[in-house]
């Protein structure tokens, strides 16, 4: 079943301690959440969440046509067990109606530079190459400290 995150459902985004990091940035993104700034959803089988992606409603790119609306897909996740069943697809295309229910006509989405997997699904699903990203945010982690990232990875777009 793919859902709208629950407050409940916080702790489970932290997969076991992987990504404990995020759990400030997790709680601050359910609040943009209540606020309809953007929307987390959540893939769960057995009472397990397996799967997330998270939709930002705005964002502003120069390198898209002036008069688009575009909407911003990131933290696509799967659990390793559960990949390769259509639980991505799924997500991805839930997001695409939402974002387009909403008014977006583009969704984007960044891809890491080394996921050759996640790159050829969103091709398959029909995003198209458009632009590089340098990948460089901070974020406050768990103990409150800030910390830089440098993720270097490709944006596609889709016309939804």
């Amino acid at each position: 079943m793919i859902r709208n995150l629950q407050e409940a459902d916080l702790p489970a985004l932290e997969w076991g301690g992987e990504y404990r990091r995020y759990r400030r940035m997790y709680r601050d993104m359910y609040e943009q959440m209540r606020q309809g700034r953007r929307l987390m959803l959540v893939a769960e089988l057995d009472e397990e969440i397996i799967g997330q992606a998270f939709i930002q409603y705005f964002i502003h790119r120069a390198d898209l046509p002036a008069d688009s609306t575009p909407g911003y897909l990131h933290a696509v996740r799967v659990k390793p067990a559960y990949r390769n069943r259509g639980i991505g697809t799924q997500m991805i295309l839930i997001a695409e109606h939402l974002l387009a229910k909403r008014g977006m006509d583009y969704s984007v989405i960044a891809v890491e530079v080394d996921n050759h997997a996640a790159r050829r699904l969103y091709e398959r699903l029909g995003y198209e190459y458009f632009a590089d990203d340098d990948g460089v945010w901070s974020y406050i982690d768990d103990e409150g400290q800030r910390r830089f990232v440098t993720s270097p990875a490709h944006l596609l777009k889709k016309q939804l």
